[in-house]
C-alpha cells in the first residue's frame, strides 16, 4: 500500500476503534463475510455452479437471460399457488424447488466448500479455513468488560462463525437452551454470565468471552419439530448432517416471500431483537458483506438513521456493482453529508473484502493502546519545540 493508502487505512482504524467503544455495538455480517470460504453469493442463476435449472430457466425467461436465483424461486412458487388454484398437478414444479433448496444447502456447508481461488494461497486458511473469522471475533472480544455485550447479527445459513466461536471456547447466546436437547427461547437472549468471585464477600465477576448471536435467516442446524410442553415453539438446534431434509430445515429462503417469512416464529423475536440492538441510544451498526438488498433488513436500518446518535459503517465488497437507485447507492451519497453514515468506497475497494477489513482494518484495541502509550512516552522523551515551550508557560 501507498502512504497515502495507509494514512487512509490507519484513519478508518481510528474512527472504527472510537465507535467500538460505544456502549451498543453490533455487527451485521452478510455473504460476504464467507465467500472466501467458497460459500455462495447468491444473484444470477448461471453463477450457481451445480445447479443445473437450464430447464427451468428456458420455461420462464427469455432467451440468454440469466435470472437472479431469488427470480427463478419467485416464478416457480408462483406457478405452483396457480396451479393448486386451477387444482393441476404441480409436483414438477416443487421438485425443482426442492433442487435449488438442496443446492443452497450443499454449498452453505463451509466444512466442505472448496476456498476461493482469490485466496488458495493464504497460509492462514491453509491451517485454518475459520482463521479470520477467529480474528474477527478476537478482535470484537478486545472491547472492556464493563460495557454492553455485543451483538453479532448474521443473514447467512453457514456455519463458519458457529465454528468460529466455538474454537474459541467463546460463550455465544443464541437463542437455544439445553445440551442434549436445544430448544428455541427466546427470553436467553436477556442473560449473561457471571461466576463467583474467590472472596468471602460473595461478589460474582462477568465472564470475558461472551457474545451474543442471532442467525436472522435461520440456520442449517436449526430443524423443526412438533411443539410440545418442553419445546413450545417447535425447534432444535442440532449439529449438521449432509442429508437435506426439506420438511425440518428452518431458513428463510431468497425469494419475494422472505419479508412475510421474517413476521413469523422465530424470526419475528430475531428481528425483533435486531431493532431494539441498533435503535439503542449510542449504538453503532457495523456492516460486513452486506449489499443491501434485503427490504426487511434495510427498513429497520433506516428507522435507527433516524437517532442522532446511531452510527452506521458499511465495508461492502462489491460497491461498483449497485444500481444508482438502490439502497447501498443511495447510503453512499448520504455519507457525504451525513457523519454518521460512514461507507468504505471505491477508494478502498481491497479493503472492503472481509479478509482484508478484518485484516487491515478492524483495529486490534490492545495494539492501538500500546501505539498509543508508545506515542506518549516518545513525546516526553523527545518533545518537540512546541511543547517544550507548553511546559515552560
Amino acid at each position: 500500500m501507498d502512504n497515502q493508502n495507509d494514512q487512509r487505512i490507519q484513519e478508518l482504524r481510528i474512527k472504527i476503534k472510537k465507535y467500538l467503544e460505544l456502549e451498543n455495538v453490533s455487527f451485521l455480517l452478510g455473504a460476504g463475510t464467507s465467500f472466501h470460504l467458497g460459500a455462495p453469493i447468491i444473484r444470477r442463476v448461471k453463477a450457481c455452479n451445480g445447479l443445473d435449472v437450464a430447464e427451468e430457466v428456458k420455461k420462464y425467461f427469455a432467451n440468454e437471460v440469466d435470472p437472479s436465483y431469488e427470480d427463478l424461486f419467485n416464478c416457480l412458487q408462483a406457478d405452483i399457488f396457480l396451479a393448486k388454484q386451477k387444482k393441476v398437478d404441480f409436483s414438477k414444479q416443487e421438485k425443482s424447488i426442492r433442487k435449488m433448496q438442496k443446492w443452497l444447502f450443499d454449498y452453505c456447508n463451509t466444512e466442505i466448500t472448496t476456498i476461493d481461488e482469490t485466496y488458495k494461497d493464504d497460509e492462514y486458511l491453509k491451517v485454518n479455513r475459520y482463521f479470520y473469522h477467529e480474528l474477527l471475533v478476537k478482535k470484537i472480544l478486545q472491547r472492556p468488560i464493563n460495557l454492553k455485550r455485543v451483538n453479532m447479527f448474521t443473514l447467512n445459513y453457514d456455519m463458519a462463525f458457529d465454528y468460529a466461536l466455538d474454537n474459541l471456547g467463546v460463550h455465544y447466546i443464541n437463542g437455544f437452551m439445553g445440551v442434549h436437547n436445544r430448544c428455541f427461547r427466546p427470553e436467553v437472549y436477556d442473560y449473561d454470565i457471571y461466576y463467583p468471585g474467590e472472596s468471602v464477600s460473595g461478589k460474582v465477576h462477568r465472564a470475558e468471552k461472551v457474545i451474543r448471536y442471532y442467525k436472522l435467516h435461520g440456520s442449517l442446524s436449526w430443524q423443526a419439530t412438533t411443539p410440545n410442553e418442553k419445546n413450545t415453539y417447535g425447534i432444535c438446534e442440532s449439529p449438521i448432517s449432509n442429508t437435506f431434509n426439506e420438511e425440518n430445515q428452518l431458513m428463510v429462503y431468497p425469494c419475494v416471500n422472505k419479508k412475510t417469512y421474517t413476521l413469523d416464529l422465530p424470526y419475528s423475536e430475531l428481528f425483533r431483537q435486531f431493532s431494539r440492538s441498533i435503535t439503542q441510544p449510542q449504538s453503532v451498526l457495523i456492516c460486513l458483506g452486506y449489499s443491501f438488498y434485503d427490504e426487511h433488513i434495510n427498513d429497520i436500518i433506516k428507522q435507527a438513521l433516524s437517532i442522532p446518535s446511531f452510527t452506521l459503517i458499511v465495508a461492502n465488497f462489491s460497491p461498483s456493482g449497485s444500481p444508482e437507485e438502490s439502497d447501498f447507492s443511495k447510503l453512499k451519497s448520504l455519507s457525504k453529508k451525513d457523519k454518521r453514515v460512514i461507507v468504505l468506497d471505491e477508494k478502498d475497494s481491497k479493503q472492503t473484502a472481509f479478509v482484508n477489513f478484518v485484516k487491515n482494518v478492524m483495529p486490534d484495541l490492545y495494539e492501538e493502546e500500546e501505539q498509543l502509550v508508545i506515542a506518549q512516552t516518545m513525546a516526553t522523551l523527545f518533545p518537540t519545540d512546541a511543547s517544550e515551550k507548553d511546559n515552560k508557560k
